[in-house]
């Protein structure tokens, strides 16, 4: 009789049986009766309501579909602010006259508009909870819309504040006021990181070569998610870099970010070249960023520098303005070892360079002259995470460099080629106007923080239009596995290239959390 009622035969009854080796049961149907009537008490958006719901007139009332429309409606009015709306099924009768049609009324009970009175941080004992307002997008005193608690627990997690973050809690408290309670765990206030790696001996070399960097990072300073970081890098040669950044991800409580930069570069006794920069962004929403920069940069030839090379000074004394603009897109449900999103940042920036540097005369001692000159870079860098089983994840990438000008010397050139760029090639290779390149990676997760990966990288490289006039595709491979420790994450990476794959690349990294 159920199976019967089901399909909307709700006078179905049994008239006769049989009893034999089985006993069978004989059944009148009667006639199916459909929904006749929707009705919405309680609510003045009944009209609107309807629309929305499966159990309409002229079909079969299914009660799992009855229940789920009763769902969705509160999710609406979730999604709207009323957090404690109910909706209850008031009455279903049988309509008058013929065929049977029943008449279905639901009750909507709204109830007050939920408000966010707090947040609440169990297991926080530096973060701000103001900050972590902003940061997972919820508004205090505001209407409590649009609650996602997947959403706001991924917000969070891709901060560099927190290590673990938990799905948020509502509470109660009074007759409207909600107080959401996020459970966390907070990362260390700093970590340092130390890179390593080693370049096999060159044609003409005996021995290999040793490059690394330490990094310092202080985070969340005064629990307000700002970050301070000092880097110091040693690429191939008597080359050196400094990098220090100051960085606030909210300024005055608006949904403004704000970066200073400074960048320090030798290049032993060729040129020096000193970055003064900085970046305001905007967010749009939780993982989209538009921003704007402007960079200020100074370049000073050394001994080196101030030889003419074809006619002209090998580095001219360079003061350039860039201005740019940039999108950056950022969704990942875990910043450590991403499993499944997307990060995309790109930016174009357009500058002047004025410069002075001595050119060769036919009859007489070189003259100074002075230039200025239009540039234009393009900076693109994109990646993929594209989970394939519980454990393995396929990674698709690539970035992109573009410098055009009519005249550039060896300091406007991008740096190409390393663990950060050209995997399985030397570090800073190529100096090029520009270089792309494509990397296809296979990951398999361990736990939370801990894979083993195999790489491919496509590299392309043209910089035919400078002194070494190189073009080409460049392609490398390898292995490495990244490890969550106790004192922190160890990474290891081999790679090599077509050129010689007998000759291996290794970097080894060490973060420790202070």
């Amino acid at each position: 009789m159920r199976t019967l009622q089901a399909a909307g035969y709700y006078f179905a009854r049994i008239d006769s049986h049989s009893v034999g080796r089985t006993a069978r049961l004989f059944a009148t149907r009667g006639p199916r009766v459909h929904v006749g009537e929707v009705w919405i008490a309680g609510t003045p958006d009944s009209l609107e309501l309807k629309q929305h719901l499966t159990t309409r007139p002229g079909r079969i009332l299914d009660p799992a579909a009855l229940d789920a429309d009763m769902q969705a409606l509160v999710g609406r009015y979730a999604e709207a602010g009323f957090l404690l709306a109910e909706i209850d099924i008031a009455d279903i009768t049988l309509m008058d006259g013929a065929p049977p049609r029943l008449r279905v009324m639901l009750r909507v009970r709204e109830g007050p508009a939920s408000r966010l009175a707090r947040v609440e941080l169990p297991g926080a004992s530096r973060t701000r909870t103001g900050y972590a307002a902003r940061a997972a997008g919820l508004r205090l005193g505001h209407r409590l819309a649009g609650f996602d608690p997947e959403a706001i627990r991924q917000r969070l997690a891709a901060t560099p504040v927190f290590r673990f973050v938990q799905e948020p809690e509502l509470i109660l408290e009074g007759d409207s006021m909600i107080v959401v309670r996020i459970p966390v765990e907070e990362e260390g206030p700093g970590a340092f990181d130390l890179a390593l790696g080693y370049q096999p001996p060159a044609p003409g070399q005996r021995r290999g070569r040793l490059v690394g960097s330490g990094h310092l990072v202080l985070r969340n300073l005064f629990g307000s998610g700002r970050l301070l970081s000092l880097e110091l890098k040693r690429p191939p040669g008597s080359v050196s870099r400094l990098d220090a950044q100051a960085s606030s991800p909210f300024v005055a409580g608006l949904p403004l970010s704000l970066e200073g930069r400074f960048a320090g570069l030798q290049q032993d006794s060729t040129y020096g070249k000193r970055t003064y920069g900085m970046e305001i962004g905007y967010l749009l929403r939780s993982g989209l960023h538009v921003f704007g920069t402007l960079r200020r940069e100074v370049t000073r030839p050394g001994l080196a520098g101030l030889a003419i090379i074809d006619g002209v000074q090998r580095i001219a004394l360079a003061t350039s303005v860039f201005a740019g603009l940039g999108i950056r897109v950022r969704y990942l449900d875990n910043r450590i070892s991403p499993r499944k999103g997307i990060v995309i940042e790109t930016s174009l920036e357009k500058g002047r360079k004025r410069s002075q540097a001595r050119h060769a005369q036919r009859d007489g001692d070189p003259v100074i002259q002075h230039a200025v000159l239009t540039q234009d870079r393009l900076q693109a860098r994109f990646r993929w995470f594209v989970p394939i089983k519980r454990r393995h994840v396929f990674l698709v990438g690539g970035e992109a460099y573009l410098l055009r000008s009519s005249a550039m010397d060896e300091s406007d050139l991008f740096r190409f080629g390393g663990a950060n760029s050209l995997r399985g090639y030397d570090e800073e290779r190529f100096r090029t106007p520009f270089a792309t390149r494509i990397l296809l990676e296979y990951r398999y997760r361990i736990d939370y923080a801990s894979f083993g990966l195999a790489f491919f990288d496509l590299g392309y490289v043209d910089a035919s239009k400078t002194r070494k006039a190189l073009r080409g595709l460049y392609p490398g491979f390898g292995l490495g596995f990244q490890l969550g420790t106790d004192i922190g994450l160890i990474t290891v990476s081999l790679g090599a290239n077509t050129e010689d794959p007998a000759l291996v690349r290794a970097h080894i990294g060490l973060s420790v959390g202070l």
